[in-house]
């Protein structure tokens, strides 16, 4: 991936920002591992560097000890058991035990790097990641979802400068963490319709240039669908390749719309209220994908709606609390007071439906589609699999909106839907 020609195509843009990342150097080839050392030496890597990783990554990231010691790497590497979590304590321990290091380098997947992207941002150190599955999109992320309280909030910090990865690695990863990773990828076509409808509504920042590139990209990644969980290496890079440039793309807009939309705001709170139960939430792209895929239905159900009267949000302060922990209770009504909703001007909300439903129509692949792809990549795609009730899959699709100060089609869908359970599931 040529991360220059992405910038120089982006150049005068109509959107009228200037595009960049922060992201300098990018390479998945197979037998990468045993030229890490070599490769971040050339990019002027530090050489003082605090390694972190847990077991399983460090196992499968073997040969890359020898390739930094080679290199000159004068580093400390730190093992943790199993980072299934991106805590916020994890990532202050982080930041405390890299005090005397110049740089930190990440092997692993999701949580791992999260925690130690946040701690290089707050301590302004060099950062580097080496992927060891390609799970989710955050490798090339300037924001860091980590878990405090029990409530998972995405902290602003800055991309890494390198992102290395093995190709190899990635095709012997396990297929459930190959399968969140097309989860993940899937994703982008609900936040592309949820950042249109912001635009449309509350005349949010858009760019259909980025648009572009993460929809054609997750097109391409659609097409693979059957090569998911296969050993293929070439298919494994296909996927990570899609990963790190929908991570780019939340940095050339400088927000996480092309990314993310509903679906994953609903997979956080899944997420939240399992955690609160002490139940391992399941990963990310996992949540992720089934959460477009019940959103994705949702958002077609409303093509029925030839034209809306939208009224005000009608929202109920007690009710939504009741859904959340009573520890979570600022965050929430700071999310939600003054509403986010009262930006809308119904009028134009009206005027523009027909347009909302044109995308919902062209962006969004049609469910069975979706259903279809999703299976030959080994997703889940029932609740069963997920771990989830009907009744907490449905208490998720209404309820988490207000864990976001953000303007959704889910969350907005109140403001005109006879919201009754029937379109949920």
């Amino acid at each position: 991936m040529n991360l220059n020609a992405i910038i120089d195509s982006l150049k005068d843009c109509p959107c009228g920002r200037k595009h960049s990342f922060d992201l300098k150097y990018y390479e998945c080839e197979s037998g990468l591992v045993h030229r890490c050392g070599e490769i971040l030496k050339a990019n002027s890597f530090p050489k003082k560097i605090y390694v972190v990783t847990d077991e399983s990554a460090f196992r499968a990231a073997e040969g890359i000890v020898e390739s930094l010691e080679k290199a000159g790497f004068d580093m400390e590497i730190k093992v943790y058991p199993d980072m299934k979590y991106a805590y916020m304590a994890t990532s202050d321990e982080i930041l405390k035990a890299s005090e005397s290091f110049d740089g930190i380098l990440s092997v692993g997947t999701g949580s791992v790097n999260d925690v130690c992207r946040y701690a290089a941002a707050r301590a302004d150190k060099a950062f580097a990641i080496f992927g060891t599955a390609p799970s989710m999109d955050g490798f090339a992320s300037d924001s860091a979802p980590l878990i405090a309280n029990n409530f998972k909030i995405s902290y602003p910090c800055r991309q890494p400068s390198i992102v290395l990865a093995d190709a190899d690695i990635l095709a012997a990863s396990p297929d459930e963490l190959k399968s969140a990773g097309f989860g993940d990828v899937i994703a982008k076509y609900v936040g592309i319709v949820d950042w249109k409808v912001a635009r449309y509504t509350v005349g949010e920042y858009y760019c259909e240039n980025i648009v572009k590139l993460v929809k054609d990209t997750v097109d391409n990644v659609m097409t693979l669908a059957d090569k998911v969980t296969s050993k293929s290496p070439e298919a494994a890079k296909a996927i990570m390749d899609t990963l790190i440039l929908t991570g780019c793309a939340m940095q050339l807009a400088k927000c996480t719309r092309p990314a993310s939309g509903s679906e994953h705001v609903v997979s956080h709170f899944w997420e939240i209220h399992k955690l609160e139960k002490g139940i391992w939430p399941d990963y990310h792209g996992k949540k992720v994908g089934m959460a477009t895929l019940l959103v994705t239905k949702i958002y077609k159900a409303l093509l029925k709606y030839d034209e809306i009267e939208p009224k005000k949000e009608r929202f109920v302060i007690d009710d939504v609390l009741s859904h959340y922990s009573e520890r979570n209770k600022d965050e929430i009504l700071g999310y939600n007071i003054p509403l986010p909703t009262d930006e809308i001007d119904l009028e134009k909300f009206k005027a523009d439906w027909k347009l909302i439903k044109e995308d919902i129509r062209t962006v969004l692949p049609d469910y069975d589609v979706l259903l279809e792809a999703m299976k030959k990549a080994g997703c889940a795609t029932t609740l069963e699999e997920c771990n989830l009730s009907p009744e907490f899959a449905i208490e998720g699709l209404i309820y988490s909106p207000y864990m976001r100060r953000r303007i959704t089609l889910l969350r907005i869908m109140c403001m005109f839907c006879d919201m009754e359970e029937d379109i949920f599931l």
